[in-house]
Order: C-alpha cells, then sequence, then structure tokens
C-alpha cells in the first residue's frame, strides 16, 4: 500500500472514529498512541468484517424466541449502560448494574510468562512493579476510575426507566451485592462496602474489607457476589490469577490460586475455599432449594454443574482442596458451543413466571454465539445427573449481542446483560484493538406472554410484622427480600417473628422452598429449636433435610447435641444429605466420641469408578470425612485408641488416620496391618496409602508379601503408573520389580506393554532377559516404543539392540530415531556412524524429528552439534525449540550459538511471509467450498492436543463453537499459534540434572516433582530431586507451527469447512 493510500485509510478511520453514534454508527474510539503500521493492521481486522453498530432496536428485531415469548429492551447506552458485566435486584425491586468502560486493565503486557508467574505468586513483588503499582492505586481509589455503579428503577410500568448513578470513580467494579443502605463490591485487588450514609442515593463512604485478590488477568478476576445462608457471601475467582487475600477486619488470611469458589462471613471476618476447578466460572447461582449451580465457560462436558459445596473439578492449574478430592466426572456428552459460557438462570418462582415446561432449565449467556443457551439439568435423589440440551431460548442476527449475564427479575422475566461488542475473545486480539467498544451496552428481559403483572413491592418499608408472610409469595425474590429484610434488621425486632417462622418451617402443606426459607430466615435471627430440626430432618422432602443439616452450623450447639441430630440423617439414602452431614460436622468446630464416629463410618471403602450416582458420591464423601477429621486430630486419636473404634472396618479406621500426622498415622498403620491378613488386597486408595509408608522399615517390611504376589502384578502396577506422582519411590520399585518381570511373560501383548511401561517409568533394573525376546515377537510400534525405554535404563548394556533397531529401515521413523537417541547416551560414535549413512536419504520433515528427539540430551545435544559442523545436518532441520536445547546444553559452544541465531533468522524471515500467507488462506477461506467430510479426517490430529465435543486431550482450549470464531482469527491460531496464545498453554520445559531437558504441557506441579503431557495424551512425571530447572518458555504455544502448509489448497478448504460445523 502506497503512502497516500494508507493516509486515505487512517483519515477515514478518524472520521468514521468521531462520526455521531447514532443508528448505523462505526467504530469507537482508537487510541491515539497507536503507530500508522498498528493502524493499518487493525483497520485491516476491522473492515474485513462488519462495521456497523445497531441501535437497540435494530438489535431486537434480529432476535428470535419460541412461540409465545417476547424480548423487550430495558435499559441501553443512553441509559448510561456501558458494558454491563453484574446484575443484581436488591429488595425495592431496583436493578443495579455497572460499567466497565475502563475493560481490560491487565497490569502487564509484553512480559515473559516465567516474569509474570512470578508476579502471580508474589504481591510483595507486585506492589514494586510500576505498572502493577498503577494499577492497584485505581483499584484501592487512591485513584480516581471512570466506572460507575448504576441503579435502574422504574422497570415494571411502561414509563421510561429512571437511572440513579449510586457511585462512580471506580475501576471495574465487577461485582456487586447491595446490602442494607450499601453493597459490597468486588474490585479488582479489593472488596469493599460501600455506604450511603445520607440516604441520598449516592454512596459517600467506603469501608475496605478484603484485600489481596489477584487482578493479573481481568477477565478471571474476583466477581459473582452470591448471598447465602449462614451469614456468608460466595464469590468466584478465574483460572489465571493467584490471590493471597487477607481480611482488612481481623487477621484472617486465604490463599485463592487457579479457579476456585471461595466465601467470606458478611462481617469479613472469616474466608474459606469452598469449590476447586473448572476454568472460568462466569455463572454461579444458589437455587431456590438451596442447591448451588455454576457454568465452565469451556463446556468441556461442563456447561452446566451441581456445585455442592467441596466439590472438586478439572481446569487449569488443577488445584484440589487436598490431593485425595476426587474430580466431578464429566457429566454430560453434548456442547452447547462457545469457548466463553457466562451467566446462568433457573425460572425458579413457584407460579407467575416461565411455564412448568421450562422448570429445571439452565438458562446459559453465551457470548462467543450470541446465544441464550437451554440444558435441562437435574440432581437426582441418588446422586446421578439428568441433562438434556435443548433448542436454544434466544438467537440473534446480530452477531455483535454479547449476553454475559442472566436474572431473573422481581416480575419473573428474566433480564441479559448484553456487552454489545465486536470483540469479546480477549486473547486473539490485542487489548489495545480499537474495535474493543466502550460506549455501548444493553439490558434486555423476556416474558412469556401468559405472565400476569406482579405487584412490586419495596421490602425496604415493609413492616417488620408482615415479613413472614412474603415468605410463601410465588415469586423467589420476594421469599429472599422477606429473608434479608429478616435476616439484617435489629434483632429486638425481628426475634418477635420466631413463633411465626416456626409455623410456617413447620407447615408440610406449604412449598418445600417455602419451608427452606422460613427455616434460613430462622438462622437469621439465631433461633434454634430442637423439635423443628428433627421434624425436617425426618421430612420426605430431600432438600428440606438437607438445608436443615446445614443449618445446624448457624447455631451454638453442643458436640452431644449435633450428634444427637445428626445420627439418623448420615446414612441418608440421598447422598446430598450424607455429604452434608459432613460439612456440617466440620464447620460446627467441635467434637466428640459421637461426632468422630460418625466420620469414622464415612470413611467406607471406595468404590470402582467415578461416575456419579454411586462411587463419586462414595469417594466424595471418604474426602469430606477425612478433611473435617484434620480439624479433630487429638478426638481422632482418642477414638482410635478406645474399643469402639474396634467396632469398625479396619479399612475405615485406615483410611480416617490419614487425617493424623506422620509418625501417628505409622503406628495406626502397623497396629491395623498386623490385625489382617498378611496377603490381603489392596484397593486403590490404600495403595497410595501404603505406598507412601514404604521408608518407614517396619512397614516396608509388613507390606512385602502383599505387594510382591504376582497374581496381583496386574492391578498393582496399573495403580502405581496411575498415581505415579503420589507414589513413586526406589522403596516402591524394588517391591514391584518381581511383579513387574511376571507381566513381561505373560502371552498377552496389552500385559506385557503394562510391564515394558512400569520398567520405563518406575525403574525397574536387570531384567533386559526378559525384555529382549519381546522385540522379536512384537509387531506394534507402541511396544518397541516402550522397549526401547524400558532397556534405556541400562543403556550400555543394551546398546546392541539400540544399533540392531536403528538400522532397521523396515521399521517407522519415530522407532528407529528413538533407538538411535538411547544409543546416542552409550556410543555416541556408532550413533555417529549410523546417522551419517542415514541423513543423506531424508527429507527435512524426517530431519527434524531427529533434531527434536536428540535434541532433549546433552549427548544427543552434541552429536547434533557434530553433525551441523561437517554440514550433514542445516540449520533447517531445526525448530526453535530444539535450537534452544542445542545451544542451552553448552552456552560455551560457538557451534550451538550459531545454530540458534540461524534458526532465528529464519524465524524472522517466515514472519515476514505471514502476511502473504494470512492473505492467500484468507482467499481459500472466503469461498466456503470445501468438503466437510473429508476435513474431519485432517481435523484428528487436532485431537492430539484439544476436545471437541469430548474427543480428544485437553492440553489445549476445546474447540467447541469454533465456527463462530472469523476466519482471520482461526487461521491466525493455525499458522502462527504463538500470537493467540494464553499462557496456561504455552509450552513448559524442564532441564533435568542430567543436562537433558523435557518439553510440554505442564499437567501438575507439586513439592515430589513435575508431570508433563504430550500430544496424544502421554504423560511423564519428573521427580523433584532430577529437575535443576523448570519454566513455562514465553509465547511458544504448545501447538506445533506449520500443521498445514504441507496442505494442498483443497485440504485447506476442507479442514476449515469441518471446522465451521463445529457449533
Amino acid at each position: 500500500m502506497n503512502k497516500n493510500k494508507l493516509s486515505l485509510l487512517l483519515i477515514l478511520i478518524v472520521l468514521l472514529n468521531f462520526a455521531c453514534k447514532n443508528e448505523g454508527e462505526s467504530i469507537p474510539d482508537i487510541d491515539p498512541t497507536l503507530t500508522k503500521d498498528q493502524l493499518y493492521k487493525y483497520a485491516r481486522k476491522t473492515f474485513s468484517q462488519r462495521t456497523k453498530i445497531y441501535s437497540p432496536k435494530q438489535e431486537l428485531e434480529g432476535f428470535k424466541v419460541p412461540e409465545g415469548f417476547i424480548v423487550e429492551l430495558v435499559a441501553s447506552e443512553k441509559d448510561g449502560v456501558i458494558n454491563p458485566i453484574d446484575m443484581t435486584f436488591d429488595d425495592a425491586g431496583n436493578l443495579w448494574t455497572q460499567t466497565a468502560e475502563m475493560y481490560p486493565l491487565d497490569p502487564v503486557a509484553d512480559i515473559k510468562w516465567n516474569d509474570l508467574l512470578k508476579l502471580m505468586d508474589s504481591p510483595e513483588e507486585q506492589e514494586k512493579n510500576e505498572n502493577f503499582k498503577r494499577i492497584l492505586k485505581l483499584y484501592r481509589g487512591e485513584i480516581k476510575g471512570t466506572d460507575k455503579i448504576i441503579v435502574l428503577s422504574n422497570l415494571y410500568n411502561k414509563s421510561a426507566v429512571k437511572t440513579n448513578i449510586w457511585a462512580d470513580g471506580l475501576a471495574l467494579p465487577q461485582s456487586i451485592l447491595p446490602y442494607k443502605n450499601g453493597s459490597y463490591v468486588a474490585q479488582g485487588s479489593e472488596l469493599f462496602f460501600l455506604t450511603d450514609t445520607d440516604n441520598d442515593g449516592k454512596a459517600d463512604k467506603r469501608r475496605p474489607l478484603l484485600t489481596g485478590f489477584g487482578f493479573t488477568d481481568t477477565h478471571t478476576m474476583a466477581h459473582l457476589l452470591v448471598r447465602a445462608p449462614g451469614d456468608w457471601i460466595h464469590f468466584s475467582q478465574g483460572a489465571l490469577n493467584k490471590s493471597k487475600v487477607s481480611s482488612l477486619v481481623n487477621d484472617a488470611k486465604l490463599r485463592i490460586d487457579f479457579s476456585k469458589i471461595a466465601r467470606f462471613s458478611l462481617d469479613a471476618k472469616k474466608l474459606e475455599l469452598v469449590n476447586s476447578g473448572l476454568n472460568n466460572i462466569w455463572g454461579f447461582q444458589l437455587r431456590g432449594n438451596g442447591q448451588w449451580y455454576g457454568t465452565e465457560a469451556n463446556d468441556l462436558g461442563y456447561s452446566i454443574v451441581p456445585m455442592e459445596v467441596g466439590t472438586g473439578f478439572p481446569g487449569i492449574g488443577n488445584d484440589r482442596l487436598r490431593p485425595y478430592q476426587p474430580w466431578v466426572p464429566e457429566l454430560h456428552n453434548f456442547r452447547v458451543g462457545g469457548t466463553g459460557i457466562s451467566g446462568v438462570a433457573f425460572a425458579d418462582d413457584e407460579t407467575g413466571s416461565f411455564p412448568e415446561a421450562w422448570r429445571d432449565v439452565a438458562f446459559l449467556a453465551n457470548p462467543i454465539t450470541s446465544t441464550i443457551n437451554s440444558v435441562k439439568i437435574i440432581r437426582n435423589p441418588d446422586g446421578s445427573i439428568s441433562a438434556k440440551h435443548l433448542p436454544d431460548l434466544l438467537t440473534s442476527k446480530d452477531d455483535w449481542f454479547r449476553p454475559v449475564n442472566l436474572e431473573f427479575g422481581p416480575d419473573g422475566c428474566l433480564y441479559i446483560a448484553d456487552w454489545y461488542n465486536k470483540i469479546i475473545s480477549h486473547n486473539e486480539l490485542p487489548t489495545t484493538h480499537p474495535d474493543r467498544d466502550k460506549s455501548h451496552g444493553r439490558i434486555f428481559r423476556i416474558c412469556h406472554k401468559s405472565q400476569k403483572p406482579r405487584t412490586i413491592e419495596n421490602f425496604y418499608e415493609i413492616k417488620t410484622k408482615d415479613l413472614v408472610n412474603y415468605l410463601k409469595s410465588p415469586s423467589l425474590w420476594a421469599k429472599r427480600a422477606a429473608w434479608h429484610q429478616i435476616s439484617d434488621r435489629p434483632i429486638e425486632e425481628t426475634k418477635k417473628l420466631s413463633n411465626e417462622l416456626l409455623a410456617l418451617a413447620s407447615d408440610k402443606s406449604q412449598t418445600e422452598i417455602t419451608r427452606i426459607l422460613a427455616l434460613w430466615s430462622l438462622e437469621g435471627i439465631r433461633h434454634y429449636d430442637k423439635n423443628l430440626i428433627n421434624s425436617l430432618l425426618a421430612s420426605s422432602e430431600h432438600d428440606l433435610r438437607r438445608e436443615a443439616v446445614r443449618s445446624l452450623a448457624s447455631f451454638s450447639l453442643n458436640a452431644s447435641e449435633i450428634a444427637s441430630a445428626l445420627e439418623y440423617v448420615s446414612e441418608d439414602n440421598n447422598p446430598m444429605v450424607r455429604s452434608q452431614v459432613l460439612r456440617t460436622l466440620n464447620e460446627v468446630g467441635v467434637a466428640n466420641a459421637e461426632t468422630i464416629n460418625l466420620l469414622v463410618k464415612a470413611c467406607k471403602p471406595e468404590l470402582e469408578g467415578n461416575e456419579m450416582g454411586g462411587s463419586y458420591e462414595r469417594n466424595f464423601e471418604r474426602f469430606l470425612a477425612r478433611k473435617t477429621l484434620e480439624s479433630y486430630p487429638e478426638e481422632l486419636k482418642m477414638f482410635i485408641a478406645s474399643s469402639k473404634a474396634k467396632q469398625l472396618n479396619p479399612s475405615n479406621l485406615l483410611w480416617a488416620s490419614q487425617a493424623l500426622e506422620e509418625k501417628e498415622r505409622e503406628r495406626v498403620f502397623l497396629d491395623l496391618w498386623g490385625q489382617q491378613d498378611q496377603k490381603m488386597n489392596l484397593n486403590e486408595s490404600t495403595f497410595i496409602i501404603v505406598a507412601n509408608m514404604l521408608s518407614n522399615p517396619a512397614i516396608f517390611k509388613a507390606v512385602k508379601p502383599t505387594l510382591e504376589q504376582e497374581e496381583k502384578a496386574e492391578t498393582y502396577v496399573a495403580y502405581a503408573l496411575k498415581n505415579l506422582t503420589q507414589v513413586q519411590s526406589s522403596q516402591l520399585t524394588q517391591l514391584l520389580s518381581n511383579p513387574v518381570k511376571s507381566l513381561l511373560q505373560s502371552k498377552d501383548e496389552s500385559i506385557q506393554r503394562l510391564g515394558l511401561e512400569a520398567i520405563g517409568k518406575l525403574r525397574v533394573k536387570n531384567l533386559q532377559n526378559y525384555i529382549i525376546p519381546l522385540i522379536e515377537k512384537t509387531s506394534t510400534a507402541e511396544t518397541l516404543e516402550l522397549i526401547i525405554l524400558a532397556l534405556e535404563n541400562q543403556p550400555k548394556q543394551n546398546k546392541k539392540f539400540f544399533a540392531q533397531l536403528s538400522k532397521n529401515d523396515n521399521l517407522e521413523d519415530e522407532i528407529r530415531v528413538s533407538a538411535l537417541h538411547s544409543l546416542t547416551k552409550a556410543d555416541q560414535s556408532q550413533a555417529y556412524t549410523i546417522l551419517k549413512t542415514w541423513l543423506p536419504d531424508l527429507d527435512e520433515t524426517q530431519k527434524k524429528l531427529i533434531t527434536k528427539v536428540l535434541s532433549v540430551s546433552n549427548k544427543g545435544a552434541l552429536l547434533l552439534k557434530q553433525l551441523f559442523e561437517k554440514k550433514l545436518l542445516s540449520h533447517k532441520a531445526f525448530d526453535i525449540s530444539s535450537a534452544e536445547k542445542v545451544y542451552l546444553s553448552n552456552k560455551k559452544d560457538t557451534i550451538g550459538t550459531k545454530i540458534l541465531d540461524q534458526v532465528k533468522k529464519q524465524r524472522e524471515e517466515d514472519k515476514k511471509a505471514f502476511d502473504a500467507k494470512l492473505k492467500h488462506y484468507m482467499g481459500i477461506a472466503e469461498k466456503e467450498n470445501g468438503n466437510a467430510v473429508e476435513g474431519e479426517t485432517l481435523f484428528q490430529v487436532c485431537l492430539l492436543c484439544h476436545t471437541v465435543g469430548g474427543k480428544g486431550y485437553d492440553y489445549g482450549p476445546a474447540l467447541d463453537g469454533s465456527a463462530f470464531r472469523e476466519n482471520e482469527a482461526l487461521l491466525t491460531a493455525i499458522l502462527d499459534p504463538n500470537a493467540a496464545l494464553e499462557g496456561s498453554y504455552a509450552v513448559y520445559r524442564v532441564t533435568k540434572t542430567d543436562g537433558s531437558t523435557i518439553e510440554g504441557y505442564l499437567i501438575k506441579r507439586d513439592n515430589r516433582g513435575t508431570s508433563i503431557g504430550f500430544m496424544g495424551g502421554s504423560k511423564i512425571f519428573i521427580q523433584a530431586s532430577e529437575i535443576k530447572s523448570e519454566s513455562f518458555l514465553a509465547g511458544r504455544s504448545f501447538m506445533f507451527e506449520g500443521l498445514i502448509e504441507g496442505y494442498s489448497d483443497e485440504q485447506v478448504a476442507d479442514l476449515l469447512a469441518y471446522i465451521k460445523t463445529l457449533k
């Protein structure tokens, strides 16, 4: 493009920017600091797709809902609604929301991922970093921001909505929760309470409550404040933040890493973790029946899930509440589409809202697909899940419709917060991209024509004596408003309501939700009635029984009273009631022999599998029981020594004893073991317990006969490999050597492979006489690869076989190169001779395979440098990763430096050619003439790292919903995966003490060591003692580059056609 054309383009952008922003307006503010080159690049992105901004009326006309439903505009940018995130209704029916004009506020950009991790981990370092300090001052109110909290009233008649700016000068207040005469506000690193002291409709006092929330990633900061019974407020933190939260009221502290649900007390004096996992929970609701539900942004079979307190889910970081916490299994195999599922809401009004057919339907805000999805989900009384993907409640012709939150209002209608923006994804385009709209936002509502108008009361003005009657309202909002007022008003007023509340909670003619809210209200005024609780615990209503159990933690009862109340329901047929018993026993903070007995009884042996409605619930209850017992070590020791303990199953006591300190649990173990058959069968959890005690000589001797049983070899070796990060030790290897040998002698190749894998991973030695005969017998590449890894434990003794395999041109290249690498470690000269003969016949792809494999060890790197120096390999045989590893093997060696410099130079030249490649492939994409059936075959390589519809591996983001991504963003991610990289998906490199390196996806890292995953699902565990250094590689995607460069144009078209079916 010549200078005149570029200038004309820039003038056009500026004119469009300053054009009046009415119907048909164009893209908003452009960052004045951008260079001309950046403006051109962004303009190309901007004008490749739609630039016209629709008015609210135009957007409304493009909505489609099922017959009988209608959509209405509630408020828009004209009413001050700009980039709304949160919505909540106060007890007068007013709608509270906020602006997010300052989004995003990431404190740093263009920073190495490892440096960012250090800042995430250290609040002290953040205080020293100028960018963090600047953002901290905004969040702490030391510098005024431009965002506001607004209150919308006059919503329920046909006159215009009224807007009141309740607070301003804020910076991304992501969540708000009205309370009494003010509101809790979660804003970046801080959580504070704003008060309107003079009742003029404006906040005028700020009281800091909590500080230390992570804010390195703006879109995953603390948010979703939800009030719960027991004087708790629950909230969510997303995956890419770490928090060291401190109360500013007392000395309470809490560490929150990665995605979690946590909670704090209304007075901010107590802090607790509640749930672990998922990736980003942007939808979180407490249903009318007291059950919690949340959304998983990336779907992955968890689009909407029950989030019972204490549950854990897989996600970035895989950080459990305890190492033994079980994951909730994938709950459904359908996908709703998209990678940004946000708000969730249920029509929980008893009448007067959506028709009964929509009962138990989770409505999901999906800003990626511009839809409101519908999933019917029920947690059955046995714990199992029934879920069905229904047709969308709402679809839109306007792909700028970005629903990010949902809430049912006092009128029984569904309210939608619409971010309204051309861009919704945070990582595929720069945070400074000018297309990020900062001047629009809408709120809509969906109603059903069968709904009758309601009188919306102002509960702040209702007399205290009349409040109980409103707990019987069909409106969940009204019930909760009454509960709030009963709980929050002076106790001198509300304690007079106790008799009415007792009568209502006892009344079996009332609905279950009404009785639950009456119980919550009794908690609010701290009124305990033993007869009521006993009657509720005997109720046939499952949720009511569970809530009665939970409520006991709100009353100051002694351990005997607790034990007496819970003894019967501790064996309830509903697992949610049983699990609540265990949580309550923890929350009450007192214990005696009777309550410890209940906990130990819950430590039943695990059941095989992890399915909902059976084995999962058993595993979950074992987790809760052990976690609770950790709070009562002295009481547990006394109980185990008592005669009562002898009446229980020893396996229960063994699991319970793991809550004790190491020496004490070893003593208990030996005592219990001595009472058992020495060749007893171990289940998986007991195997892990035993394996972790083998450093104790007495335990080693005691369990030796059991672990050496050849008839149990397959089971115990499989346990060891599955739980390698928890159990690996030289003692375990010693005890499993003979069982592994027996596996190699099996006639079943799958069992042989298990033995071979164990040799490689457990480092079993001196079994080559049993391994070598398998070389001749096997015909599969998988087995040969395992044989090579097994023989590599003793490379010099086995170099003959490595040479034999590496010279066998009937084998696959991967096998030959793997054998060659093993030979390099034993005899570098022989490996050089073989390669010298082999290399002239290889193409560039084969040569890159050799450099990739050999570069991971010092000896392999040295061999590659020799070949490079002799001009048998050029720099084109190396990618940046293999070149770096060769260089790092000896930084003083000039040959390694030369290889790395040449590879870097080649990369720069390739980057210059990127625009031409992108333009070529964009032309292919825009023709839309590919064959999706053929493309599905090509797509299978993507499943080595990504999941779609439950298939594949989750080392990268799920690709469900890729059909909704723009062609340019999609092609950029394929051609240059490093350009759209999220830090958590960067390559992780471990350098071992022997100089070798391992690169892959970080699965887990703890004080035992690090687990790395590879394409296709394989994993490796490196013990901490073998690790010299480890870190993420900044800007380096786990996905390999050049995925489609070997494809024909027809194949590229086919691949893109298939991707466009992934909705």
